[in-house]
């Protein structure tokens, strides 16, 4: 499969259209208006993983995950791109995916359409129930037709998951049946043109197929969005939006470049329009970040979170194998089939009372967790679980059975005889979304308390006991804990309404611009499972696609637009791998002052009363690190931020710069020159161009610190130097943050530790080479 994302170093200063997030939303938008024939711009936090690169073992699924605790105290762990984000601290713990995809890339799969009473509730506005047999009856065609769910095959092995949970059914009278997956089961070329590996049976949907037969968006709408001209940069955080006349600015902050390091300020990018499709809680976020800066918003906003009745259980160490750990691997000889994540459904929402409603699905535990959750499940069993059955013989086997997994790992023993429970129901949709510190959390004080959980807790149990096997809740629901829900399936937040005093949206999307009246913003639209405002008792993936396929339906009707749903063919093969290439931040400060005739150092003595403070954070890329040593001017991309008060009062933004590193050019006979050249451009649209170098060359005295951490500046106004010259100066940079700045130093695109020390020592190898020729042999000579 190509790769689709390109780094945020290559984002232009405009695009027409700017889709924050690539989930079900953001991918289904950018497909839809790419096919529209618009300037899609896709800005995604995560990376962009491909088939290989997900967790397989307990260390790799540690190194993807990041978790966000007390927002207060700013109290996050691990990467803030790592794949699996995990938001505690709140009254709710909330699990999304973090990559190029969103949490399409570690969803159980399961694509239903809710209980058709679902869309008669009046939280819905009047427009949007009108239009089910409509425009949202094709949301559901056009989703299903890119996603293709289908049921786990009749012919295809048998799972011993699945026979337990049809025994389970039995014992609870619901309706049993296969439901329909976004999983590949034959291999072929999909709706998008991209072919996809056949589902291998190895029950690790959860942690990221490395088979490339999960029916994520990376799959389908998200090189469909490519195919037609979108854009898809990685590694962007979008942090708040503001009004600029008749566009949008969006800030923004680049992950893993370390310039918060050297606390550089946001950088931005504007755009026409801004579809939020962030996820629930990130969506969530970004709003509430633009309220409390001045943005007119509903009074609404935060309000109608739903956990969609989320429960997960273990019927823990049964009498019956059930074979629900995934295995990491395609299963070899011997080894029995898992099964997709989920591979059977007890349907059980034909109750009287809809919201009395619930289904109960298996789920599969993944490898790169199996360790961890068996210690996790003994340790709960023998606390708070809840034996089923009885007898001296049964105990005794059962306490056979922990040892067995104790000894010879999750493949055997009580683990091998675990089902795991997942069910979605109905709450009350009460949850509130507020920013506390600088991160969203969940306000539901005694949200699991609600009875609905007692319901779902009482179904599990039977559905356990009918297993002979031991009832073990969720973790987190625990007195000590307030009984606290873990939601996979967050929905709400910013919620569509008739009005501003109902809802954060309309039916259509579109923000409305204050507290009260149907006035909207401009260009402004969410979509995604923020805009849902209630529970829908089912997993909510097809819906929320649904949804989504219907407002871009609505947005293109309104602009004029016609959205081309051809067929395409069979896309390309893959691209050769990207080049390895070195990333690092360095900051730079000094003073200018005008006059384009002064000597660089007088104009930027701080002395003097007219000068003014200069400073630059920006992040140096190769690219391509061989071609960059090569090519005579060894040329570095730059990409950043220059604070300059006297030229903006704020931050202007680096328009693709270059920094000719240690070449001959320009520089003294037996010395080199490292040229900086960054185009500058204000809020205001103003531009400027600032042309810099540092003399690199052996004079009298110990002079290389001075030589390389010393870059004189010229100032024009224009887009480049053939403008007037209306400033000048030195800036430096000290030991502290050289130091910080080798901290930034990364290999892009390396394949292992060995590739990336030998990529380090070659760029090493280069600039310190240039100064031993510079200080020490031509002294030598």
């Amino acid at each position: 499969m190509r790769r689709l994302s390109s780094p945020w170093s290559e984002l232009a200063s405009h695009y027409a259209v700017v889709v924050v997030g690539s989930g079900y939303g953001g991918a289904i938008t950018a497909s839809r208006l790419a096919r529209a024939g618009q300037q899609v711009c896709v800005l995604e936090r995560g990376r962009e993983l491909l088939p290989g690169d997900y967790p397989r073992t307990d260390a790799e699924f540690m190194s993807e995950l990041q978790v966000h605790f007390d927002p207060e105290a700013a109290a996050d762990v691990g990467s803030p791109t790592a794949l699996f984000e995990l938001h505690r601290g709140g009254d709710v713990s909330v699990v999304t995916g973090c990559g190029l995809g969103g949490t399409s890339l570690i969803n159980a799969n399961v694509a239903m359409r809710p209980d058709p009473r679902v869309f008669l509730d009046t939280r819905w506005p009047d427009a949007f129930r009108a239009d089910v047999d409509g425009l949202l009856e094709d949301g559901f065609a056009w989703a299903e037709h890119m996603l293709r769910p289908l049921p786990y095959p009749e012919a295809a092995p048998p799972l011993a998951t699945l026979v337990a949970l049809a025994r389970s059914a039995e014992k609870l009278g619901g309706t049993f049946r296969r439901p329909p997956l976004t999983v590949t089961f034959e291999e072929g070329v999909n709706a998008a043109g991209v072919r996809q590996g056949a589902c291998t049976l190895c029950g690790d949907c959860m942690t990221g197929c490395n088979f490339g037969a999960k029916n994520s968006v990376l799959m389908n709408y998200l090189p469909d969005a490519h195919r037609h001209g979108a854009k898809l940069f990685t590694e962007v955080g979008v942090r708040y939006l503001a009004r600029d006349g008749d566009r949008w600015r969006v800030y923004y902050r680049p992950m893993n470049a370390g310039r918060e390091r050297f606390d550089a300020p946001d950088l931005w990018l504007t755009a026409d329009r801004v579809i939020l499709a962030a996820g629930t809680l990130g969506t969530a976020e970004i709003l509430l970040r633009s309220k409390a800066l001045g943005l007119p918003l509903s009074g609404q906003l935060g309000q109608r979170f739903s956990n969609n009745g989320d429960v997960m259980a273990f019927g823990y160490n049964t009498d019956v194998p059930v074979h629900g750990v995934g295995l990491g691997e395609a299963p070899a000889a011997g080894r029995e089939p898992v099964g997709p994540t989920i591979s059977g459904i007890i349907d059980d929402r034909a109750t009287l009372r809809q919201e009395d409603g619930m289904v109960i699905e298996n789920g599969a535990i993944p490898a790169a967790l199996a360790r961890p959750v068996t210690a996790l499940l003994a340790a709960a069993s023998a606390l708070a679980g809840q034996d089923t059955d009885r007898g001296v013989i049964d105990r005794v086997e059962e306490l056979a059975r922990i040892a067995d997994s104790a000894v010879r790992g999750p493949y055997h023993g009580a683990m091998r005889n675990t089902q795991t429970f997942l069910v979605m129901s109905h709450d009350d949709g009460a949850g509130q979304l507020r920013l506390s510190g600088d991160r969203v959390r969940v306000y539901w004080p005694d949200a699991g308390r609600q009875a609905v959980f007692t319901r779902v807790d009482e179904r599990l149990r039977r559905a356990t006991e009918a297993l002979g096997g031991t009832f073990v809740r969720n973790p987190l629901w625990n007195k000590l804990t307030g009984h606290e829900l873990l939601c996979t399936h967050p929905l709400g937040g910013c919620a569509m309404g008739e009005r501003a005093e109902e809802g954060v949206v309309d039916h259509e999307g579109r923000v409305f611009a204050g507290p009260e009246g149907t006035e909207v913003h401009e260009g402004l639209y969410v979509i995604d499972g923020s805009v849902i405002p209630r529970p829908l008792g089912i997993n909510p993936l097809l819906t929320i696609s649904a949804v989504a396929e219907r407002t871009v339906a609505l947005m293109a009707r309104r602009h004029g637009w016609s959205v081309d749903y051809s067929p395409v063919p069979e896309a390309p093969g893959p691209k050769p791998a990207r080049p390895l290439a070195v990333q690092f931040t360095e900051t730079m400060y000094g003073y200018i002052s005008a006059g384009a005739d002064e000597d660089f150092l007088r104009a930027g003595d701080p002395a003097r009363r007219d000068t003014s403070p200069f400073r630059f954070i920006v992040t140096v890329d190769t690219r391509d690190l061989e071609a960059t040593l090569a090519h005579p001017l060894h040329p570095m991309q730059l990409s950043g931020s220059v604070v300059a008060p006297v030229l903006s009062s704020r931050p202007m933004t680096v328009e693709h710069g270059v920094l000719h590193l240690m070449t001959h050019e320009g520089a003294r006979p037996g010395g080199r020159r490292m040229r900086y050249q960054l185009p500058l451009v204000s809020e205001s649209g103003e531009r400027f161009f600032v042309d810099g170098y540092k003399d690199v060359h052996d004079d009298d005295g110990p002079d290389l610190w001075v030589d390389t951490t010393r870059l004189l500046v010229s100032i024009f106004h224009g887009e480049d130097a053939s403008g007037p010259c209306i400033a000048r100066g030195y800036l430096r940079l000290n030991a502290k943050d050289f130091a910080v700045q080798l901290s930034t130093l990364r290999v892009l695109h390396a394949q292992g530790t060995v590739q990336r020390l030998a990529a380090l020592a070659r760029f090493g190898r280069f600039f310190f080479g240039e100064l031993f020729e510079t200080y020490v042999r031509s002294k030598a000579a």
